[in-house]
């Protein structure tokens, strides 16, 4: 009797692990939604996440610090004062896709008329084809809740020049030589976002080469009313390392970007 109950034990030990690693090899393959379906399945929180919480989007978060000059009279809300930078690599394909589905559910899309959804089309598939092989595209947008840091962000943004930010600006990976910024397209009409663009392949090679791990974009920011991130003092600028991880921004095994 002890024998039998033994080999019961065992018989339900094994079947335990073999259930828990089933499980456990479904968990592991598993896909994200940028895998599993069409952009144009994918959900408004789907299109959020894609925008501003997946491998090809990074935050850069800076809040008010309690030294003299600092002001927070002029925040819209309790808070600290606060910027937030987030950029995307909008020449990777989910972003732009993520953009074009956000539009069409905005839209109410299925909803249109045949001659609505075909002026709609032209209009997003022109953007959404519109990124060229031969550039990286990083779009950036700022968000803060202090209207005089807002009117002071504008004014510096809207006043630079790729001239003037050349020397500042790169994009590198960990082994290669920093990309230095080709061109600077800022915002127009007072708004908080502008474009980054740097070269694909420099010197005849493609600069994200297959081992590296990671791609980093250095810039400069304006330190406003001590608001700052890693840097010290509140005169000048600050500079942000924003790292993305390139193990993450694979789509059938190539890194997106």
């Amino acid at each position: 009797m002890r024998l039998h109950t033994n080999y019961r034990f065992t018989y339900t030990a094994i079947a335990f692990c073999a259930i828990a690693m089933f499980l456990f090899a479904g968990v592991a393959v598993a896909k994200e939604f940028w895998e599993s379906k069409t952009f144009d399945k994918w959900t408004q929180k789907e299109c959020q996440k894609m925008l501003t919480d997946s491998p090809w989007v990074k935050e850069l978060n800076l809040t008010g610090m309690n030294y003299e000059g600092a002001d927070s009279a002029s925040a819209t809300d309790s808070q600290a004062p606060y910027i937030k930078y987030t950029v995307q690599i909008r020449s990777a394909a989910p972003v732009r896709q993520a953009v074009v589905r956000q539009a069409r559910i905005a839209k109410k899309y299925d909803s249109l008329s045949a001659d609505q959804k075909q002026a709609f089309d032209k209009d997003m598939d022109a953007f959404l084809t519109g990124a060229s092989p031969e550039y990286v595209m990083v779009y950036v947008s700022i968000d803060t809740n202090n209207q005089d840091h807002k009117r002071d962000l504008i004014r510096h943004w809207e006043t630079r020049t790729t001239d003037l930010l050349k020397n500042g600006i790169y994009l590198s990976t960990p082994k290669g030589k920093k990309v230095q910024l080709a061109q600077f397209i800022p915002g127009s009409g007072g708004s908080l976002e502008f474009q980054f663009i740097f070269p694909r392949v420099v010197d005849g090679e493609e600069i994200l080469k297959p081992s590296d791990k990671s791609l980093q974009l250095e810039f400069e920011y304006p330190i406003l009313g001590c608001i700052r991130g890693t840097d010290r003092g509140c005169l000048g600028d600050g500079r942000a390392f924003i790292d993305f991880k390139t193990d993450k921004m694979k789509i059938d095994n190539a890194v997106i970007y």
